[in-house]
């Protein structure tokens, strides 16, 4: 699927060389994001927003970069009951959870706006490159039995996967050079930002000595708006 991905990407960026550059513009978006993937109940949906540049193409293609902010919560609740559950055999204890999980996407950007005279216009878009993850987590975990302690934890790390996203929007003109911009995005990524925790210090440990949940899709919904200057 990447492959094709690429491909499809490279394809279209220099079939259209050909074509002369009709104009240039840029986007600004609030958005908000719901994870949908494997493990999604431990986080709470995100907010952030998304902006690009691009040049626009006599066939209504759009080609540019995308760059953006996402932050999502997590569910201290079920996140908390999920760890409970992985305390090593012999063991009692509580834990204390609270994270977050914060995307930084970087990515190369396709939009085909349907052609039309109206003062809306449609279209679809299709996105990939990197996907930067910023996870923080702090809390402790404390042991009652068999030997009360208290191991406290702080940790915060980059991590970089490659996704895509596949999604459409609207734009309703309000003015001769700039647009509403509303639209839906589904981002497909092959890994992401974890909450890691480690049961340190335990030989009652069968798990490997450490625990961890993620989320690997979301969906974003975005409102903003859309600049277009004739060159």
């Amino acid at each position: 699927m990447k492959s094709i991905f690429i491909i499809l990407v490279l394809l279209l960026l220099f079939s259209n060389n050909s074509y002369s550059q009709k104009s240039y513009g840029s986007d600004l978006s609030a958005t908000v994001a719901i994870p949908t993937g494997p493990s999604s109940e431990y986080f709470k949906t995100g907010y952030g927003v998304l902006g690009g540049f691009y040049y626009e193409y006599e066939s209504n293609w759009r080609f540019g970069l995308t760059l953006g902010f996402i932050r999502f919560g997590t569910n201290s609740t079920e996140l908390n009951n999920y760890f409970q559950t992985r305390l090593p055999d012999g063991t009692e204890g509580t834990l204390d959870i609270d994270g977050s999980v914060s995307t930084i996407p970087i990515l190369l950007s396709c939009k085909y706006v349907i052609p039309s005279s109206a003062s809306t216009k449609f279209y679809g878009i299709i996105e990939g490159g990197l996907y930067t993850y910023w996870t923080q987590a702090k809390g402790k975990l404390v042991y009652t039995l068999p030997d009360p302690g208290e191991i406290p934890f702080d940790e915060s790390q980059f991590t970089s996967e490659i996704g895509w996203d596949l999604g459409f929007g609207a734009l309703f003109s309000v003015g001769e050079n700039i647009s509403i911009d509303a639209s839906v995005r589904y981002h497909f990524v092959r890994n992401s930002g974890t909450i890691k925790i480690k049961y340190d210090n335990n030989p009652y440990d069968t798990y490997g000595g450490e625990e961890a949940v993620g989320t690997s899709h979301f969906v974003n919904i975005g409102i903003g708006a859309n600049w277009n200057f004739d060159l």
